[in-house]
């Protein structure tokens, strides 16, 4: 998801100012000042350690101590086949689905939980009088194995519960629906589950991540978090009954989706999966577009403007259509729809998952005409899927829909939700991020409500390095990285291994966002492009549709690096610290310039000194992190050969580390 529209402009100014000064109150003790820092301790060098439910996963062979999934790993499994009709006047969403559950864990199942996330929509959450308050997701029948399910009493539910003799029955509180089991779902068995639902779709420009919209003459409904899902369970928490609050996102199980979506003739669909039945329900002038857009390197107008009235679709039977739509290996299913989207599609070339070659990847783009900069959606998406499959790993489905409404931005597998930014810049970095997010959280898939930094730091990070390739011309690291600096080592700062529905607020996206995106940059500078490289594509490649933690990713980076980073991981992810080094003195010598530099904040970093003469040579020497690890250095000196006099010596020019005062890294005579 990205960051607010809202938010971007004012809140970039403020971080900026920030990252120049002080800002709140610091919760970082001080360290001692003048000489007495020469020898101070480092008390933030020590080793990552497991948390009980991770070292239970290691000792059973789930995880491994170095980073892939051990030889014992384990993972749930869920087919969906959902039935839906969309009524875009009551806004009411009226379903069906089947779904079966396979039990792949070494436990047998007494009881599972269903995720209702529309009942967010609540007077309990958003008050009696609220637009908001839709009445949330209405059960009208639930089935197990056959057998009709009822709702319990809290009474019932917890004398089920403590008599250990459970009924079948559910009880729904919020967000959450427990189902107690009549016999426990074996080891290696399934079962199956049956659910009739409805709720009307909230006002997305409210509503979190989901909503109708009516604007630029017509209405737009981007849905998600609309079918009762299950939760996951797996092998370091077991079940997930982390309750929905808008806040936090999601953490979800792989499986298959088939799904039949019914609206009226005239309205197009853009959804996760594969649309099945094109030849059934496409007019064939638009199946030919179709067909020339998966050739061409050009946008092709699959449904212009000017065909809005006559719409993609066939009359349909008694004026409605069924789109149907198939996925695999997906967590999650969405789609947007409006009868006055604009259809352009064009195809992205990426390598070929087997090495060799390339594979196409079809990109939609449903917009309404008048959207800003929305004629080049299409192109953004291409080249937001090219650049983050050569970066990453190829792509791993065959298509991606970039569609326009009322959501800034929010990502599904397939499918991403986009609003409308006026600045061109700003269309391109939205769009990039949400498909970024097809990588991590969609393919490789964390929990991220408990590790927001997995999905949205690894997507701010590969964002940006999209950004500079499109857009030479601009620094996309400066709003993260003094996004960050804004509050580092502040009461505002929390660490990153917090829950994010615990974190409120601006934090949120510093913790989230900017500071993991920031440090992926620092760690790339310190193991280098290449190896920084190897290290994405493994941990992308061992973790592809499965679900790792915190440690998965550490283990990998440091098998792929060869290097212990436990002093970048520990005091950056579990702690809050600052980052400040700085010259201590610059004096002439034989054969060049002596560099003292000093390091005055709680965590270490490589050191990059750049010296330049008035002859305009320019040398670049670097203090390697060993020479920081000693827990009394806090000073190094060093020889830098240049010829000449010295007009400017500055420390990580580039900015790769998050310094939290720069002004002591720059000596000019």
């Amino acid at each position: 998801m990205s960051i607010h529209s809202i938010k971007r402009a004012a809140l970039l100014a403020a971080l900026v100012l920030g990252a120049c000064a002080p800002n709140g109150e610091p919760i970082i003790a001080p360290l001692p000042q003048g000489a007495a820092l020469d020898t101070a301790g480092r008390p933030y060098l020590r080793p990552v350690v497991a948390e009980e439910g991770y070292a239970a996963a290691l000792a059973g062979g789930t995880r491994s101590p170095t980073g892939a999934p051990g030889s014992r790993y384990w993972q749930q499994r869920v087919r969906y086949s959902i039935q839906a009709t969309l009524d875009p006047e009551s806004r009411r969403v009226t379903g069906t689905e089947r779904i079966v559950y396979h039990n792949r864990s070494p436990n047998e199942l007494r009881q599972v939980v269903f995720n209702l996330y529309q009942n967010l929509f609540t007077e309990e959450f958003t008050g009696r009088n609220s637009p908001l308050n839709t009445g949330g997701l209405t059960l009208t029948r639930f089935v197990y194995n056959g057998a009709a399910v009822g709702p319990l009493t809290q009474q019932q539910f917890e004398a089920n519960q403590r008599e250990n003799r459970p009924s079948v029955g559910y009880r729904t509180t919020g967000t959450l629906s427990r189902v107690l089991l009549p016999t426990p779902i074996a080891v290696g068995d399934s079962a199956v589950f049956e659910v009739d639902w409805n709720f009307r779709v909230p006002p997305g420009t409210q509503a979190p991540r989901t909503g109708f919209e009516d604007a630029l003459g017509g209405r737009v409904f981007q849905v998600a978090q609309w079918y009762p899902q299950i939760a996951v369970y797996d092998d370091v928490t077991g079940l997930d009954a982390t309750p929905y609050s808008g806040q936090g996102e999601f953490y979800l199980e792989y499986g298959d989706f088939d799904v039949a979506l019914t609206l009226p003739a005239g309205w197009t669909v853009g959804a996760t999966g594969s649309l099945v039945n094109a030849d059934e329900i496409l007019r064939p002038e638009v199946r030919q577009r179709l067909a020339s857009a998966a050739g061409s390197d050009e946008t092709v107008a699959v449904l212009p403007s000017g065909e809005l009235g006559t719409g993609a679709t066939t009359g349909g039977t008694s004026g409605s259509v069924t789109w149907r739509f198939a996925a695999r290996d997906v967590r999650d299913f969405a789609f947007a729809t409006s009868n006055r989207y604009v259809w352009d599609a064009r195809r992205a070339q990426i390598p070929a998952a087997s090495g060799a070659g390339t594979q196409t990847v079809m990109v939609h783009s449903l917009y309404r005409p008048g959207a800003p900069n929305w004629t080049e959606s299409a192109m953004f998406g291409e080249h937001a899927t090219e650049f983050h499959s050569r970066s990453v790993v190829p792509y791993a489905y065959p298509q991606i829909t970039v569609s326009e409404g009322p959501i800034y931005g929010m990502e599904y597998p397939m499918l991403v939700f986009i609003g409308r930014p006026a600045p061109r810049l700003e269309l391109y970095q939205v769009i990039s991020h949400e498909i970024a997010h097809e990588w991590f959280p969609m393919m490789v898939g964390q929990d991220e409500a408990a590790f927001a930094w997995m999905d949205e730091g690894f997507t701010t990070y590969n964002e940006s390095r999209s950004v500079e390739d499109l857009f030479p011309d601009f620094d996309p690291w400066d709003e993260p990285r003094a996004g960050y600096l804004s509050i580092a080592g502040n009461k505002g700062e929390v660490p990153l291994t917090r829950n994010i529905d615990l974190v409120f607020g601006d934090p949120s996206t510093v913790s989230a966002y900017y500071k993991p995106g920031t440090l992926l940059r620092s760690l790339q500078r310190i193991v280098g492009d290449s190896v920084m490289s190897r290290i994405l594509r493994t941990y992308a490649n061992e973790w592809m549709f499965k679900h790792p933690y915190p440690l998965d990713f550490f283990n990998t980076a440091e098998r792929v690096s060869g290097r212990d980073l436990d002093w970048f991981f520990y005091p950056f992810w579990y702690r809050t610290v600052t980052m400040d080094q700085s010259i201590g003195g610059v004096a002439p010598t034989a054969g060049g310039v002596q560099v003292t530099v000093r390091d005055v904040g709680q965590v270490p970093a490589p050191t990059d000194i750049v010296v330049t003469t008035t002859a305009g040579q320019r040398v670049t020497h670097t203090i390697p992190i060993e020479r920081w690890l000693s827990p009394s250095t806090r000073s190094v000196t060093v020889t830098v050969p240049v010829t000449g006099p010295v007009a400017r010596v500055e420390l990580d020019p580039e900015e790769w580390f998050p310094d939290a005062n720069r002004r002591n890294n720059v000596w000019t005579p």
